[in-house]
């Protein structure tokens, strides 16, 4: 994986703020993401999370081999949202809403301050 400080044409950037780009997949996942929250509901909710925590481990882990940020974060959560909605596992359902919204705000802390170390 390359590296660009400008944030062009690779995978992944040292910028800390994100492109125009990122900016519009950032919107799109965070809008799908919500809508589905809020069509869904707890389901959606709590398997949500641990898609999420996973991602940011996953980010986290890029960042720490490539020193820098992967690109569209949060169209790879996403992604990572939907592959376990799609194997819709039930462990989650028998946790708390507010525990797994608790989980959630300390795994996005945790990478951003990882995010905020490695980048420019």
């Amino acid at each position: 994986m390359t590296t660009d400080a400008a944030g062009g044409g690779t995978a992944t950037t040292r910028r800390f703020a994100l492109s125009r780009a990122e900016w519009v997949t950032t919107v799109l996942a965070g809008s799908v993401s919500a809508t589905a929250y809020l069509v869904v509901g707890y389901p959606y909710l709590a398997r949500g999370v641990v898609a999420d925590l996973l991602g940011f481990v996953a980010l986290a882990t890029v960042a720490a081999v490539a020193g820098a940020r992967l690109k569209h974060e949060a169209a790879a959560c996403l992604a990572l949202i939907f592959l376990v909605v799609l194997l819709g596992p039930w462990w989650p359902l028998g946790v708390p809403e507010a525990i797994w919204w608790v989980l959630f705000f300390i795994g996005l802390t945790g990478y951003l301050a990882v995010r905020r170390r490695i980048c420019d």
